[in-house]
């Protein structure tokens, strides 16, 4: 299974909506994005591996098993999709990920997900030194307000650093499973 292309959902799980004072840029419509890009990949036979950030401890903010830990019910994975969990913001960093996207014979990530300049960020770069043709679909990752940046400001900027240095990004509307990019 050569030249695979994989979609890549990264974080998002029910603390990345439901932090009090924490609300994500355009948090609903970019759910609602990568709502359509997993029907869309599904569709198309392409897999789909989730990114499951995970902290260890009783009571820590993404606990496993707990509600926070969850994905958000709207994107759950079916059977058949892919699953690693991470314990750092780079998703191939002492992970099954690298592993489980070798046995899908994966050239082409496209990625989604939260938080933009942190796990998205990082696993965008890291899957560049791992060798991966990367894809980000620019409408669909999103960020909080952090003080300095709003959370517009901080997709917009990855958005136009990442682009042709460490991915192609595409919007949603202009991408196609079933096109080469």
């Amino acid at each position: 299974m050569a030249d695979q292309t994989v979609l890549v959902v990264i974080d998002v799980q029910n603390i990345m909506f439901e932090t009090p004072g924490f609300v994500p840029f355009e948090g609903e419509r970019v759910l609602k994005t990568i709502e359509d890009l997993i029907a869309s990949a599904r569709k198309n036979n392409i897999p789909v591996h989730y990114i499951q950030h995970t902290t260890d401890g009783t009571g820590s903010e993404f606990e496993k098993g707990s509600h926070n830990w969850l994905f958000r019910p709207e994107i759950a994975p079916q059977e058949g999709d892919h699953i690693s969990l991470k314990f750092s913001y780079d998703a191939f960093w002492k992970t099954d990920f690298d592993a489980n996207l070798k046995k899908l014979g994966a050239e082409r990530l496209i990625f989604c997900g939260l938080q933009t300049e942190c796990c998205v960020d990082t696993t965008i770069r890291s899957a560049l030194a791992h060798g991966y043709e990367n894809v980000l679909i620019g409408d669909a990752h999103t960020s909080y307000d952090n003080g300095v940046l709003t959370g517009e400001q901080i997709v917009r900027h990855h958005n136009q650093t990442l682009n042709r240095r460490f991915c192609q990004v595409v919007m949603a509307n202009d991408f196609s499973f079933t096109e080469q990019v």
